[in-house]
């Protein structure tokens, strides 16, 4: 099979081993997932077992029952064909299609990621610029006061305060994105500012404005990509904790009821979900940076 004269073979070969991985990356994480729930303690004990009208013989077909559907193999390789096929099976728990439940909460989560993770990378190149650009000791100690603050405090906790405010959940989750980026924001605006290209157009009068966009933004451009993968990841990360305490029907809230009933084929469609989200930012961040090496 011959490849289009406009693709390169070695990219192409990169593309390849880029989805491969991601693939294996997904399935991994699926089936880690679903062994960590199977071979949880109680997981083979429902609300019957506490039923003195079940007879210890429907118990015991129960349980072999439940034994065998979710033998961890067996029960993987079902649920990974029909997921191919758009089947993520039904949550015992909720009673409903998991492709449903999933459809039905991953806008509300996507919104509140999306924002968080904007607001925290503006708010940490702000909070960088502010550090670096005046070249003042009062400014840099202030913006990194303020971060390690917000990096000391628990993303369940600063959350909760936002709930009881009434404020937007979002800034929450940007609060807590920005010290998590502040210090790779400040010591690459840092580098940057010293580049003789900046000092060359400096001396030569260069407003700032122009010397930011053209000599820093664009400069640091590769890195700062790279970094909004690694704020999506984050802003992913802390959504369990405060959709779970501040009652958000998302994604985050969808888990935590999931692991508490013990919900393996709801677990396994999340597990799934999240690494694929997970494992696409990083591949896509490898993939551009390839791109402009």
């Amino acid at each position: 099979m011959m490849l289009p004269e406009s693709v390169p073979v070695g990219g192409a070969a990169r593309l390849l081993r880029s989805l491969l991985k991601l693939i294996l990356v997904v399935l991994a994480g699926g089936f880690a997932a679903s062994a960590l729930v199977r071979y949880s303690p109680g997981f083979d004990i429902d609300d019957n077992a506490w039923n003195p009208k079940v007879s210890a013989e429907t118990l015991a077909a129960m349980h072999a029952r439940r034994e065998h559907d979710n033998s961890l193999p067996r029960f993987y390789l079902r649920y990974v064909s029909a997921a191919v096929h758009g089947n993520l099976g039904n949550s015992d728990l909720l009673n409903a299609p998991v492709s449903e439940l999933l459809a039905q909460r991953l806008p509300v989560t996507a919104k509140l990621v999306g924002y968080g993770t904007g607001g925290g990378l503006l708010l940490g190149a702000a909070f960088a610029w502010l550090a670096v650009w005046p070249r003042r000791a009062a400014f840099g100690l202030l913006a990194g006061s303020v971060s390690g603050l917000l990096l000391a405090i628990p993303p369940a906790v600063l959350a909760l305060a936002f709930f009881f405010a009434e404020a937007p959940l979002a800034l929450a989750v940007a609060l807590t994105v920005m010290p998590r980026v502040f210090g790779t924001m400040r010591a690459l605006f840092a580098e940057l500012l010293l580049s003789p290209a900046l000092l060359a157009a400096r001396a030569r009068g260069v407003p700032p404005i122009v010397l930011g966009v053209r000599y820093v933004l664009r400069a640091a451009a590769p890195q700062l990509f790279a970094l909004c993968g690694v704020a999506l990841v984050l802003a992913f990360g802390s959504i369990i904790p405060i959709e779970a305490l501040c009652d958000v029907p998302g994604i985050g809230q969808l888990a935590l009821l999931a692991a508490k009933g013990r919900d393996l084929p709801l677990l396994s469609g999340l597990a799934l979900l999240i690494t694929f989200v997970v494992a696409s930012v990083e591949t896509v961040g490898d993939l551009a940076g390839g791109v402009r090496g």
